[in-house]
């Protein structure tokens, strides 16, 4: 318990915050007693059960933040603050204090972000999903060019899913895309310091070294990640690899290799024959070969094909597994071909698709990539094949929603999400997007109409926590055309529906 306290006390002093201990050793959820912010009518008694609502509050803090009125914001991340220090779910913690990193990021407070990175990295022993978390920040500290501040989150030793090694390579290429080639060229260096054996992240570094320049550097060293490879699916991500440095003939001619070793006589191999055939065959989609791809997929035994002989399994009249997402070479395949304008072919792979759920997001995918060529006819033509699957549907619709603001077809933007679009959580997604593309390639007085549409679908929003995002994103956005009174009067309605939300 004294471990517990400590910890808390060092969270908050690590944030900057002010504060005196509630908590002692007898305390309960109910004995803690926060006095309300002034100015600022939050919950007064915070026995940190309400984290979307302090999620929030850390949100609408940004804009204010933005607007220059930085009391208010701060009284605001008190919030989260405070439930980040009662809460006693680590879950809850972690999550909260990775939200409150990217809203310090948000403020331009890159030093306080990089505090509570720190503070979060605590965690990472009863939460492994802090080292996806940190992996994330240190992206988001990427995108706004604080290159240094993303290589101290580096060092910090975590159970990484994202190595530090890939991550440092990353901003070795921003470096270098920035002008910094010496800088970078170091950076690159020390990456390939940190790689110990793991053929995937020195393939991943060979990779950076291309976007560099240095392609020969890259084949060298996709060399020696290739070297005395045993198993099926390492030979096809490497040929993969080769294939994303336009060396499809070597490309090919390893996962002509990887094919040999799934179909000699081996036990050990033999007994993963069909995830070994499903890497294989995905890779050759990678690299374009769609019709070797989908030769290879046919000789997989179907994935969950057992399904069929279960009871509580409904069949649909198409033949098709109801509900079922189980994982789905076709899938990919039918994917791939679509990004790759290979339009038939995919319409061709999805019709071997057996699951639901799987032919639908397939479908969402192909209606966009028609869409992004302006080949609306084809593109509805496939949506309304969703509507025989009611599967992904409002997904669908809501990427061609946001396919059309980038064209700056707004209208029909609009007209998609008011019409077709069913999911409030999709709208939130679509209109802060919408939203920033107005702001920044229109005109002040077209982004100024542009916002007021958006505006106008987000208060139709039932969902009380989306609508806060939405009308908070795009008070942000009016900040941008210089319309500061009415974004300070939409953040003061944010705050009025969050101030509600108890949960």
């Amino acid at each position: 318990m004294q471990f517990k306290k400590l910890t808390i006390a060092g969270l908050l002093i690590t944030l900057g915050v002010a504060y005196k201990p509630v908590l002692d050793k007898t305390s309960t959820d109910k004995q803690v007693q926060v006095k309300p912010v002034a100015e600022v009518a939050i919950y007064e008694e915070n026995n940190g059960k309400q984290p979307v609502q302090a999620e929030l509050l850390a949100k609408i803090a940004a804009g204010y933040a933005k607007l220059g009125q930085q009391d208010k914001a701060s009284k605001l991340l008190t919030s989260a603050i405070q439930t980040i220090k009662i809460n006693k779910s680590i879950r809850i913690k972690t999550n909260l204090l990775e939200q409150l990193d990217i809203i310090y990021i948000e403020m331009g407070q890159y030093d306080k972000a990089l505090q509570v990175a720190k503070s979060l990295y605590k965690y990472q022993l009863l939460n492994p999903n802090v080292s996806i978390s940190l992996a994330h920040i240190a992206t988001q500290f990427i995108q706004v060019g604080q290159y240094e501040k993303a290589l101290q989150l580096t060092k910090l030793k975590t159970y990484q899913y994202s190595p530090e090694s890939i991550l440092m390579s990353e901003i070795g290429l921003r470096y270098a895309q920035t002008g910094q080639k010496a800088q970078a060229q170091q950076i690159l260096a020390q990456a390939l310091q940190k790689v110990k054996s793991s053929r995937y992240e020195i393939a991943e570094i060979a990779l950076k070294y291309a976007q560099f320049g240095q392609k020969t550097k890259a084949l060298q060293l996709l060399v020696q990640a290739s070297q005395n490879i045993e198993y099926p699916d390492y030979i096809a991500e490497m040929a993969v690899k080769y294939g994303q440095l336009g060396q499809k003939d070597k490309a090919e001619q390893l996962l002509t290799q990887a094919l040999q070793k799934v179909r000699k006589p081996n036990e050990s191999v033999f007994n993963s024959r069909d995830y070994y055939l499903t890497k294989i065959a995905i890779a050759y989609a990678e690299i374009g070969q769609f019709n070797q791809a989908i030769e290879t997929a046919k000789t997989i035994n179907y994935p969950g094909s057992d399904v069929y002989n279960r009871q509580d399994i409904y069949i649909t009249p198409e033949g098709l597994v109801d509900g079922s997402n189980d994982l789905d070479v076709f899938t990919e395949i039918a994917n791939k071909c679509a990004v790759a304008g290979q339009y038939e072919q995919a319409l061709q792979v999805i019709q071997k698709i057996k699951f639901t759920i799987n032919k639908s997001k397939a479908l969402g995918v192909l209606a966009l990539e028609y869409a992004k060529k302006n080949q609306y006819e084809q593109a509805f033509k496939v949506l309304k094949e969703l509507d025989k699957l009611d599967f992904n549907k409002s997904k669908a619709w809501t990427n061609l929603a946001v396919d059309y603001g980038a064209k700056r077809q707004y209208e029909q933007a609009f007209k998609v999400l008011k019409e077709n679009v069913s999911f409030d959580s999709d709208k939130a997604l679509a209109l802060p997007k919408i939203a920033a593309q107005a702001t920044q390639v229109e005109p002040s007085a077209k982004a100024a109409q542009v916002l007021s549409q958006a505006l106008e679908v987000a208060q139709t929003i039932k969902s009380r926590d989306e609508k806060v995002r939405i009308i908070t994103a795009i008070a942000i956005e009016y900040i941008k055309i210089q319309q500061k009174d009415k974004s300070e009067q939409l953040l003061a309605q944010a705050l009025q529906i969050a101030e509600n939300i108890h949960y």
